[in-house]
């Protein structure tokens, strides 16, 4: 309807807003100030960059075409659109999990001789996108694809046609772009809690700055997860349920709650870093 179309517009003029100056804030203090690049700061210069890529890359496509109603800038723009934007998504995951299994080597091993450096964290960017890429690259070589979603204002991967092709790459998906990054993280924090309550020495030697670093992380995974799983849930259903079961503003919610979740990260983390 006019007001739905009105409503959702409001909603991403809003989180294009936020997540643009909030990431961009950010961004700048971080470039400005030397002192902020540690090995854990450049990992999470990775997840701000991305965050901030969505409110640049994606937002203005979605809100535009809520304005108008529909999906303005033709098929080409969705399918590049739909691959950015997953592969800004999983990056963002990818980039949680490295950081909560980082935080459990360092809990759980703060005299380990091989430390992470600058350089190393370097390296698990790169090993991030590569990842990310080898995650979302597939549709646009004929495994599944890219189609409009959320109203026809957005688009994403083909949750919707239900042929060997498209299910096959779902579950490829969905294992490794959620399943594995939940259950590793699940395993370090686990560990991590485990670590600190059994062996009050090893509790002495975790300084009070990593354990609030390691409690931020916690923070912005959880923030993460509570913004995404209506949307995969939804995703989930629509690909092995009954798609024309799902009515187009039972889409653009949960579409809209995970967008937001670009405005979380720099808020949580200038809000719970000791640094700032």
């Amino acid at each position: 309807s006019p007001s739905g179309y009105l409503a959702s517009a409001v909603v991403l003029f809003f989180i294009g807003f936020f997540g643009f100056f909030l990431n961009l804030f950010v961004i700048i203090l971080m470039c400005r100030e030397r002192q902020l690049w540690t090995p854990l700061n450049v990992i999470l210069f990775n997840l701000v960059c991305s965050d901030f890529s969505v409110s640049v890359l994606g937002n203005p496509f979605t809100l535009a075409s809520s304005i108008a109603h529909y999906w303005i800038f033709g098929p080409v723009m969705c399918v590049i659109y739909g691959f950015f934007m997953s592969l800004l998504g999983i990056t963002s995951i990818t980039t949680l999990t490295v950081l909560a299994f980082e935080r459990y080597i360092m809990v759980s091993r703060p005299f380990h001789k091989q430390s992470l450096t600058c350089r190393g964290a370097g390296f698990i960017v790169i090993g991030i996108w590569a990842y990310s890429l080898a995650l979302t690259t597939p549709p646009l070589f004929g495994w599944s694809d890219y189609v409009n979603e959320s109203a026809n204002i957005s688009c994403s991967v083909n949750w919707q046609e239900q042929t060997r092709n498209t299910m096959t790459y779902i579950m490829f998906l969905f294992f490794f772009g959620l399943v594995l990054p939940v259950a590793v993280i699940t395993f370090s924090y686990l560990n991590i809690i485990r670590t600190m309550r059994e062996n009050t020495i090893r509790v002495g030697r975790v300084t009070k700055a990593e354990r609030r670093v390691t409690y931020m992380i916690a923070v912005m995974i959880v923030a993460f997860l509570v913004a995404w799983t209506p949307y995969a849930i939804l995703a989930l259903l629509t690909q092995f349920w009954d798609p024309n079961s799902v009515t187009p503003a039972m889409g653009v919610v949960p579409a809209l709650v995970a967008k937001s979740s670009i405005c979380y990260n720099p808020l949580i983390y200038v809000g719970l870093n000791t640094q700032f």
